[in-house]
C-alpha cells in the first residue's frame, strides 16, 4: 500500500510538473469567462504587453462588431479595462519576451451600454407614438423616415451589447423588435408600382424592384389598386459601332422616368438618365447600358421619394 501511494504522489508530480504555468491559455483559464472579457498582448516589456493587450482589446470590438469601431462608448468601455496580470515565459528562448491579460468585468459594459441604448429607445419611442395614432399609411411616414438612423444606431448598441454581455444576449431586446416592427410595418404598407417599357426591361425593373424595398416600401405589379405610389419608365436602347475601338459595338440606352402619387393623381417627379457600353456582342452591350442606367435611376428614384414622402 505505502508503494502504491509513492507512485500515485509520483505520477501527480509529474502531471504538475508537466503543465506550463506561463502560456497565455493556462493564464487565462483562470478566469470566469463568463463574467470577464480576457485579451492577452505581448511585448519587449512590462510596459509594452501591457499597453497591447490593452491595444488588442479595442481591437477585439472593432473586428467583432465593425460598425461600433466610433462608438463613443468604447472609450467609456476602455477606460474601465485593466492590466491584471504580466508575466514571462521562463521557459522561452527570448527572455525579453512578457505577456499581460487585459481584464474587462462583463457586468460593466453592460451598464455603459445600458445608458446609449435607453436614449435610442425613449427616441424611439416616442416616434413610434407618432406613428400608432394615425392609420393613415401616408401620414407619420416623416416620423418613419426620422426612426430609420436611430434603429441603425441601436443595432450598434445591440451587437456590441450582445458580444460583451455576460449572456450574449441583447438588452431589451422585445422593446427593441417592437419599435423596428412597428417602423417595417409602416413603411411596407406603402405599395409601389412599378412599370418599365422597352428592351432588356427586366434588368432596369429588378434594380427599381431592390432599391425601393431597400427603402422598406413594397412593389407590386401596375394593376395592384392598393399601391399609393407609382414608377413609369419608358427605356431606349440605341445600338451602333465604335469608330475609335474596332470591333466594339456600342449600346447607349436612355430612361425616361416619372414618379406619381396616385392617391392624390400628381407626377411629383419626371427625370431622365442616359448610359452607355461597348462589348463585342450586342447583348451583352445592352445589358450593360441598361445595368448603369438601372444603377442611376434606382438611386434618383430613392433620393427623390424618400424627399417626397418626409413631406407627407
Amino acid at each position: 500500500m505505502k508503494k502504491l501511494f509513492v507512485l500515485l504522489c509520483a505520477f501527480g508530480l509529474g502531471a504538475c510538473a508537466g503543465v506550463n504555468k506561463n502560456t497565455v491559455s493556462y493564464q487565462m483559464s483562470k478566469y470566469d469567462q463568463h463574467a470577464y472579457y480576457v485579451v492577452a498582448g505581448e511585448g519587449a516589456d512590462k510596459e509594452a504587453a501591457s499597453a497591447n493587450a490593452l491595444a488588442n482589446m479595442r481591437l477585439s470590438f472593432a473586428q467583432n462588431v465593425p460598425d461600433a469601431a466610433d462608438l463613443p462608448q468604447i472609450d467609456d468601455i476602455m477606460a474601465n479595462a485593466y492590466v491584471d496580470k504580466v508575466w514571462r515565459d521562463k521557459s522561452s528562448k527570448n527572455k525579453k519576451n512578457y505577456f499581460a491579460l487585459a481584464v474587462l468585468k462583463r457586468q460593466t459594459a453592460e451598464l455603459i451600454l445600458q445608458v446609449p441604448a435607453n436614449a435610442l429607445d425613449a427616441r424611439l419611442g416616442a416616434l413610434a407614438g407618432q406613428l400608432q395614432s394615425t392609420e393613415d399609411k401616408f401620414a407619420g411616414l416623416r416620423a418613419a423616415f426620422a426612426m430609420k438612423p436611430l434603429i441603425v444606431q441601436r443595432n450598434v448598441v445591440q451587437d456590441l451589447y450582445v458580444f460583451v454581455s455576460e449572456n450574449q444576449t441583447g438588452y431589451e431586446t422585445q422593446r427593441f423588435e417592437n419599435y423596428k416592427k412597428l417602423y417595417n410595418d409602416r413603411l411596407s404598407a406603402v405599395k409601389v408600382a412599378a412599370v418599365v417599357r422597352g428592351e432588356e426591361n427586366a434588368v432596369l425593373l429588378s434594380r427599381i424592384t431592390d432599391a425601393v424595398n431597400q427603402m422598406g416600401l413594397s412593389v407590386v405589379g401596375p394593376e395592384d389598386s392598393s399601391a399609393l405610389l407609382s414608377v413609369e419608365v419608358d427605356a431606349q436602347v440605341d445600338g451602333y459601332g465604335s469608330e475609335r475601338l474596332k470591333g466594339l459595338i456600342w449600346a447607349a440606352t436612355s430612361a425616361a422616368v416619372s414618379l406619381r402619387d396616385l392617391q392624390a393623381g400628381t407626377t411629383f417627379a419626371r427625370f431622365n438618365v442616359y448610359d452607355r457600353a461597348g462589348t463585342g456582342r450586342k447583348a451583352d452591350s445592352t445589358r450593360k447600358s441598361m445595368e448603369g442606367v438601372g444603377d442611376k435611376v434606382s438611386a434618383e428614384i430613392v433620393k427623390r421619394m424618400t424627399e417626397y414622402l418626409k413631406t407627407k
